[in-house]
């Protein structure tokens, strides 16, 4: 029977997972039903206190303190701190029942002043005090007839321990309010999924895997398709954090991300097109795809600093290149400029009329600290980045070759190509700093600097808690490179869905 239960929730997750997963492919049926569905799951598993306070509560009130000691222990043993902690004070707050039939799904366990959120609960409680607190298992019947409390007979829906709603009235503790530090990628849900023209995010239920594609380089000022890249990645936590204190934001002291750039062929000619509106781009990303890699690390002893770093690199040395002309943004030579074939490059004979540019190796390392305005009540929250940045743009010639087809070169061209990479201070830096918001109007602003490049980023909800407006705009502080844009801006629609 225990192995039956414990397939019974590997099912499951396998099944939540599916649903995640299936969304993509079946959106507009899903969007009825998240108008009157939806926005209560998204607001149950982000506890917002506005609606929050209408869920099932209740204290357990054992006389045996049996299940107290044991949940007791736990937080002890993830070393909460034992001053918060009261054994006779342990209170369960749990998403509303679909039906009488059904085990509660426990969102929060709160003990004295310290409290494990959803995905706490999932990693540090057992199966069987899992299905005791939600009333999956017997609890009184099983300390006599089978300590697991999977005995024949043992499982039912309503816990049996003793316990004392609250009603209500009484206030919400502190922690019942998430703390999180990337709203579009909440890690206080089990699972999560992001849908934007930006970028599109899938958590992988409690193991912390994140799955990201993002369309650009927001890093050195490219947003959206003007780099003409994109990249997916897959994020692990390696490292757990144990401090309490702030774990519940910062779950992991060390983060990896692996994935690969690929490019792209939107923005090229919007004439005409829903995107009539935005800048076509003049930048493109080479041939031959780019190794993605980054690590997000916390400081053990204090997790509010930590080190971001995050590196493309080329997989492929680009020097010429076949290509399809319909799939690359060009720039026509400036007069000025006299560009040629030198008496050794097999293309000498041809005009070089127009020249592309590709955006190869870019990075990042910068030095991160999380603020908290009041560290109880986490609805304001501040991030700032301060480092170094680094990218590298590549000029080459197009020829039009009527036997050997088109082709991207740097060789043997007399008059120079550009090659823009930073060769001052304030190429260099990289500045961020970013606020958020999270009360019952959840909402975030960024600014960023980084290769002379001014980034800022506004998103503001449209509908409940699942619906969101982004806005991104882009200028150079410096001169504005041949392949660079004066002005860029977009919006886009983004749908974030937890459970």
């Amino acid at each position: 029977m225990y192995n039956k239960l414990k397939l019974t929730e590997i099912m499951k997750k396998i099944l939540v997972i599916a649903l995640s997963l299936l969304f993509s492919a079946s959106f507009m049926d899903l969007q009825a039903q998240m108008l009157d569905k939806q926005g209560v799951i998204d607001s149950l598993t982000t506890l917002d206190k506005s609606i929050i306070k209408y869920f099932p509560r209740w204290k357990i009130c054992e006389s045996e303190k049996d299940l107290l000691v044991q949940i007791y222990q736990t937080f002890v043993y993830k070393k909460f701190a034992e001053e918060d902690l009261n054994m006779n004070d342990i209170t369960i707050l749990a998403a509303p029942r679909s039906t009488v039939e059904d085990p509660y799904e426990v969102l929060l366990i709160t003990c004295g002043r310290a409290s494990m959120n959803a995905v706490q609960i999932e990693s540090f409680l057992t199966d069987y005090i899992k299905g005791i607190i939600s009333g999956e298992y017997f609890y009184k019947s099983a300390k006599t007839d089978d300590i697991r409390g999977t005995g024949e007979g043992k499982i039912k829906k309503d816990p049996d321990y003793c316990v004392r709603e609250l009603p209500i009235d009484v206030p919400l503790t502190d922690k019942e309010t998430s703390t999180i530090i990337d709203f579009l990628q909440p890690n206080n849900a089990r699972h999560a999924f992001t849908l934007s023209l930006f970028e599109q995010t899938l958590k992988i239920g409690s193991t912390g895997f994140w799955i990201r594609n993002t369309l650009g380089n927001d890093e050195v000022g490219y947003p959206f398709w003007n780099s003409g890249q994109a990249k997916v990645t897959l994020q692990r936590p390696l490292i757990i954090n144990e401090d309490p204190g702030t774990q519940t934001a910062i779950p992991s002291i060390l983060d990896a991300y692996l994935g690969a750039g690929y490019r792209h062929t939107s923005g090229l000619d919007n004439d005409g097109s829903l995107f009539g509106w935005v800048k076509d781009r003049y930048l493109n990303c080479g041939p031959g795809g780019k190794l993605v890699f980054g690590l997000d690390f916390a400081l053990p002893s204090h997790p509010q600093f930590g080190i971001d770093f995050d590196l493309d690199i080329p997989m492929q040395d680009f020097k010429t290149e076949g290509i399809d002309e319909a799939k690359y943004s060009y720039l026509p030579v400036d007069r000025e400029r006299e560009l040629e074939f030198s008496g050794e490059s097999i293309y000498n004979g041809n005009e070089i009329n127009k020249t592309a540019y590709a955006l190869r190796a870019t990075g990042q390392i910068s030095v991160v600290y999380h603020w908290w305005v009041d560290k109880k009540i986490p609805d304001n929250y501040f991030r700032f980045n301060l480092g170094v940045s680094y990218s590298e743009v590549q000029e080459y010639a197009f020829v039009k070759g009527e036997t050997i087809g088109d082709v991207l070169t740097q060789e043997n061209v007399l008059g120079g190509l550009g090659n823009y990479k930073p060769n001052e201070f304030a190429d260099w830096l990289y500045i961020k700093a970013e606020y958020r918001n999270q009360m019952t109007f959840p909402f975030g602003a960024s600014i960023q600097i980084s290769n002379q490049i001014f980034l800022g980023r506004v998103y503001i909800p449209l509908f409940n808690n699942w619906l969101y407006l982004e806005g991104k705009f882009a200028t150079p502080i410096r001169d504005a490179r041949p392949y660079e844009m004066n002005n860029f801006f977009m919006i886009s629609p983004v749908i974030r869905l937890t459970i």
